[in-house]
């Protein structure tokens, strides 16, 4: 199992280890980090926000006063985190102006340390339904050259700004990466109130329209990797979506309502989880982040949602080699043999252990554990990035 650092609940435990992981992509220094979470008295959201905001203002402050512009954007950088994990127990009302306010400190942090990350970095706006989709694009370098591709597509609860964490490893192995936001996600969510869909090929459709039709990207080496909640959004899309080279999963999450309970257990979830969320405030902050990015406002309406979260009736549409990483203790997972069994194009199972020192969700800590195993798959076995 993966180890508590400091939180005995493990959802505040779980997000000081992503911020601590997202320190190898300079988006974190593991000092500060630890003394914002230290900070926290009590693991309970405005404590949360308190400790991670003050430690955000902190680190704008030395962004002011460094000279240097290498060191002032790594300072807007980790900013630019503080800010996103200050809000992020706060995420069941959409209008508290700590998360508008957080967000946009985010979003502006992260802009301001764009020009100076040391790689060719452009954000684009992908159109979509009369509206635009917020992504960036970042290359090894502005030699302009087609390379393949990697699309990274957020989570349940991360940022286009935030797929930088896994944007760095993919650079220095000759990828460019695209990091977008869809419904339900970042600026689609905060700003545009567009809400999560179960259709996601009408979002990863014109994404990689965008992306195909740039000179700097060579389309018959495109890569869709989704992780956490794009374990189930990747997938989808790649069933309708077949320009793509590769699909990565970590973790594969191909029906999101596998983990509820069913028969005598099912009949008094519902109940169950309303007393339990309104005695319990990070339960309650659980479910309501989620039922905000779905847009509707019951427990019992959210496990509906969730039941239209599958695809496993249109896995056998995915025609590209898949990799599916599944990491010990992952809460989000047991769902990579489902996928693999429904599969019919090649496909491989990967399992990662405590042992590896990748357990936890999408492997933890373990990001270059993660890393040597799945660009080790791609470069065997689909699209050397050096070719």
């Amino acid at each position: 199992m993966a180890q508590t650092i400091l939180f005995r609940d493990d959802m505040y435990d779980g997000q000081l280890a992503r911020t601590l992981s997202n320190a190898y992509s300079g988006l974190a220094d593991l000092g500060e980090a630890f003394a914002a979470a230290h900070a926290v008295k009590h693991a309970e959201p405005s404590a949360w926000y308190s400790a991670w905001h003050a430690m955000a203002e902190h680190t704008e402050g030395l962004a002011e006063r460094i000279a240097d512009p290498v060191g002032r954007a790594s300072a807007r950088l980790r900013a630019s985190e503080y800010h996103r994990q200050s809000y992020f127990f706060l995420r069941h009302d959409i209008a508290d102006p700590r998360l508008q306010n957080g967000f946009r400190a985010h979003v502006e942090n992260f802009a301001a340390a764009l020009p100076h990350l040391g790689v060719h970095a452009e954000r684009l706006a992908i159109p979509y339904e009369g509206l635009t989709l917020k992504a960036y694009l970042f290359a090894p370098d502005d030699s302009g050259a087609a390379r393949p591709t990697i699309l990274f597509p957020a989570g349940y609860d991360s940022s286009a700004e935030d797929g930088w964490a896994y944007a760095r490893p993919a650079l220095e192995r000759g990828y460019n990466v695209v990091s977008f936001e869809g419904p339900g996600q970042g600026a689609s969510l905060y700003t545009d109130g567009l809400f999560f869909r179960p259709d996601f090929e009408a979002v990863l459709t014109p994404v990689v329209d965008a992306v195909i039709a740039r000179p700097d990207v060579d389309p018959a080496a495109v890569v869709l990797v989704g992780r956490s909640f794009a374990g189930y959004l990747a997938p989808r899309g790649a069933a309708y979506e077949h320009r793509l080279a590769a699909l990565v999963c970590d973790p594969a999450q191909p029906d999101m309502a596998q983990h509820l309970p069913q028969g005598l257990l099912g009949a008094v979830a519902v109940p169950a989880a309303t007393v339990i969320s309104a005695l319990s405030g990070n339960q309650r902050e659980f479910f309501g982040a989620r039922m905000a990015a779905h847009g509707i406002h019951s427990i019992s309406d959210y496990f509906d949602a969730l039941r239209e979260f599958t695809m496993l009736p249109e896995a056998g549409q995915i025609t590209c080699p898949t990799l599916i990483v599944e990491c010990e203790d992952d809460f989000a997972g047991g769902g990579g043999q489902l996928l693999a069994d429904a599969l019919t194009a090649p496909h491989e199972l990967v399992h990662l252990t405590a042992a590896d020192g990748a357990a936890g969700h999408c492997a933890g800590l373990g990001q270059r554990v993660w890393d040597g195993v799945v660009y080790d798959w791609l470069h065997r076995a689909v699209v050397p990035a050096d070719r």
